[in-house]
């Protein structure tokens, strides 16, 4: 099996690479009968959502689910399981796939586009997983490979024609952004210009120390910034959490399922025999084999007489393990490339090969230790185990309490009657908070508070994940977009005042410190007689900020655009004034900008043009009329 996935020249390979991509649609498409089946009592035929009128059915979204779900199982081997997918949250993964895949789909015939079938037909026939020697390898061994792996050529061509539609209205609608040569210099600058910075920072004061406020001072200050205490439409919610922790005392687990669970994971405790080396590597690209060659032999031989094969490595090596005298460390079977792997484990310690060729050129191999196959025994890993089965069967427990709490509520809408039933589980209420506020003790979910704006007040939620959990939740009440009265809000106003007062005071401080230090020869003593320090930063980047300033848009600005050797004017930040002086600026060299421009201008644009697609696709989403049907979709994956 090895060997005919080594031999990437044949047909065998060619087709055999393909194979083992459409063997996961094999998978989906002989099982649907069994495997498939809506596990809640949904049927293959109800919509799971409707985009643009258009729908998204039950089977569409099972085979979608399961093909991921297979791709999973293969990476993840041994440590898969349906409960690590759910805490991924593989169904929203899937859902949020089909959605977008639908209204690009939507958009792009909206704009006219079409893929006709001379289109379809030149992308499979130039598809190098249908091609041998460069050419398509048949209709009949076309089909023949779809038939094997459980498709017909109607729906490996559906899927086909849908990315072509995506790939033209991506196409169509990032072709016209383009870079100036300003925006590519600017890029380049931002990325490698580094400023060796002179400042000062001038802290805000304690807002209490020294400030005698009074209560007119206070309602002056609300009825002048009355805006700024705004409330948007508000509401607060009463929730029902289910999290694993309360189901674990009950979550027991016995020797003989730890037992069972070893036997059935045993590689997962396995260290396979490993080897310890150190390489000197001659590299091949885009030099005279020959000459290479005739070098790395001239080294070996120095090696064979008895030299020091780490000081020939740190001096001939081209790897990056060079400076390490060429040493690798441990490997095991399966990270080095199947030449070098060879000869490292045929050599004995401290045995060193001949010239090894491989796809990076000319190696000479040290093998320095060797470590044999190592079984962790059960003893060692026992409670590891009992742990992890623990928790798995504590998950089970509280999703199968979600269930239940599903069913019961769809029934009744009844938050607080599922809650008396069940001693381990309590309902909350949160105060009242925006539609852009981050919920107490709920966290940012964006799901969570839009569902919390849009359900009618009284009716109860579908579970919402929160990570590993759930939660339920129904509307108690809203509260219109108003300003709140001084009295609410009185110790707020009173602190923003007192800031506002602080960040004047320092204010006022870093004016009289900049003048002093525009005219001064020796700023450290301005400084110093200030009450401040003169500091140093010697590699400022762009995206970097001063410890003691804090995140500062003006500080960032002034470091590369300020004249050298001049103090700048104060410059606000989080916590103070900072004034500041550029000494140097390095990283920018016009002579390695003008070799490197054309590529580097590619890169931008790219970067670019994938931001604008992002934000289009975003904006598309937003404007879509989309509609999911979580009853179906909880039906569906139980």
């Amino acid at each position: 099996m090895l060997s005919y996935f080594r031999d990437r020249r044949g047909p065998v390979f060619l087709v055999g690479s393909f194979l083992l991509v459409l063997v996961i649609f094999a998978f989906v498409v002989f099982y649907i009968p069994d495997f498939l089946g809506p596990a809640g009592g949904a049927s293959l035929e109800d919509e799971v959502a409707r985009v643009e009128g258009v729908s998204i059915s039950a089977q569409v979204f099972l085979e979608r689910y399961r093909l991921q779900e297979q791709l999973y199982r293969t990476q993840l081997g041994a440590q898969y399981s349906p409960t690590l997918m759910r805490q991924l949250g593989l169904e929203d993964l899937v859902l949020r796939g089909l959605i977008e895949d639908a209204v690009l789909l939507a958009e792009a015939k909206r704009q006219g586009l079409a893929v006709s079938d001379a289109e379809l037909s030149q992308r499979i026939v130039n598809d190098p997983s249908f091609q041998v020697d460069g050419r398509f390898i048949g209709r009949q061994a076309y089909l023949q490979v779809l038939s094997q792996n459980g498709l017909t050529a109607g729906q490996f061509e559906a899927q086909v024609r849908d990315q072509i539609f995506r790939q033209k209205l991506e196409t169509r609608i990032t072709d016209g952004v383009l870079v100036t040569p300003d925006e590519v210099e600017r890029e380049y600058r931002n990325r490698n210009e580094t400023a060796h910075l002179e400042y000062v920072f001038v802290p805000r004061a304690d807002g209490e120390e020294g400030t005698e406020i009074d209560d007119e001072e206070v309602a002056s200050y609300f009825e002048e910034n009355k805006e700024r205490y705004r409330l948007p439409l508000q509401r607060r919610i009463r929730y029902l959490p289910f999290t694993s922790q309360p189901f674990q005392p009950a979550a027991t687990v016995t020797e003989r399922e730890i037992e069972r669970d070893y036997g059935e994971n045993l590689h997962m405790y396995e260290t396979p025999e490993q080897v310890g080396a150190s390489h000197i590597l001659f590299k091949t690209a885009e030099k005279d084999e020959e000459e290479v060659r005739q070098l790395a032999e001239t080294v070996l031989a120095q090696v064979e007489a008895g030299g020091d094969f780490a000081a020939l490595a740190g001096q001939y090596s081209e790897d990056t393990s060079a400076e390490q005298g060429g040493d690798l460390g441990f490997f095991g079977r399966g990270e080095m490339v199947p030449e070098f792997e060879q000869a490292a484990f045929s050599l004995e310690v401290g045995a060193t090969s001949g010239l090894v060729r491989s796809p990076y050129g000319f190696h000479i191999i040290k093998v320095t230790e060797r470590q044999a196959p190592l079984t962790r025994p059960l003893d060692s890993v026992r409670d590891e185990i009992r742990n992890r089965l623990a928790q798995q069967k504590a998950v089970e427990l509280m999703e199968a309490a979600v269930q239940q709490a599903s069913e019961y509520l769809r029934s009744t809408n009844n938050l607080e009657g599922f809650d008396q039933q069940y001693e381990l589980l309590t309902t909350k209420e949160t105060p009242f908070f925006g539609l852009r506020d981050t919920i107490p003790e709920l966290g940012g979910s964006q799901e969570l508070r839009s569902l919390a704006f849009e359900l009618p007040i009284g009716r109860v939620s579908s579970p919402i994940r929160q990570g590993q959990d759930y939660v339920f939740f129904e509307v108690l009440e809203e509260r219109p977009a108003h300003i709140p009265a001084l009295g609410e809000i009185k110790e707020q106003v009173k602190r923003d005042l007192l800031e506002e007062s602080a960040m004047a005071r320092a204010r006022a401080q870093a004016e009289e410190v900049a003048r002093q230090l525009k005219e001064a020869r020796d700023p450290a003593s301005v400084a110093k007689a200030a009450g401040l320090a003169l500091q140093t930063a010697e590699s400022f980047f762009r995206g970097t900020q001063l410890p003691e300033a804090g995140r500062s848009p003006a500080v960032q600005e002034a470091a590369f655009s300020l004249g050298e050797g001049v103090f700048s004017a104060p410059l606000p930040s989080p916590d103070g004034y900072v004034i500041l002086r550029v000494n140097e600026r390095t990283g920018y060299d016009p002579a390695d900008f003008a070799t490197k421009k054309k590529s580097f201008t590619e890169q931008v644009l790219a970067q670019k043009r994938q931001q604008f697609w992002a934000a289009y696709l975003q904006a598309l989403q937003e404007r879509s009329s989309v509609q999911v049907y979580q009853d179906v979709l909880r039906r569906l994956t139980g």
